[in-house]
């Protein structure tokens, strides 16, 4: 009776754990705050449109990219532009927060070096780690945009 009871109760919480999942990619259960998971130096690991890989071409033309989330739910974004021989870095400062019960991380910028101020942008998590985030937006045209970070 106690080895039916034992498995009773492995059975359920496995069935329990898989179920709650709130990020599609994961994890399961983490002993810390989404929050925190969030605080980290980020940096591309692979860019997607559409389904297509296209991470080369994004490093062909963003030569240097870091997204830097602080615990005051602040952020800096570095990318340095490549076009023609031509280097351009551009520093974007903003704030982000937490939205639609943790599954959405929205991202207000505040200023920008050189360009034009991007309006606030709000990403799907599809999966949050300490060392790696996936993010989905949809642009202004319906394409489906995944940035997949992993700690720099």
């Amino acid at each position: 009776m106690k080895r039916l009871f034992a498995l009773f109760c492995i059975i359920t919480s496995v069935m329990l754990l898989t179920e709650c999942k709130k990020y599609p990619e994961g994890p399961s259960i983490s002993f810390r705050t989404k929050k925190a998971r969030i605080i980290n130096s980020w940096k591309m690991s692979k860019y997607l449109e559409n389904n297509v890989d296209l991470t080369t071409n994004f490093n062909s033309v963003f030569t240097n990219f870091s997204f830097v989330t602080s615990k005051d739910e602040e952020y800096k974004i570095i990318k340095t532009v490549s076009v023609f021989s031509t280097n351009l870095t551009t520093t974007e400062i903003g704030s982000w927060n937490l939205a639609s019960n943790k599954k959405t991380l929205n991202v207000t910028p505040i200023s920008i070096s050189a360009g034009t101020l991007p309006s606030t942008t709000s990403f799907q998590i599809l999966k949050l780690y300490e060392n790696e985030i996936w993010l989905r937006s949809i642009d202004s045209n319906g394409k489906i945009i995944e940035y997949h970070l992993v700690s720099a």
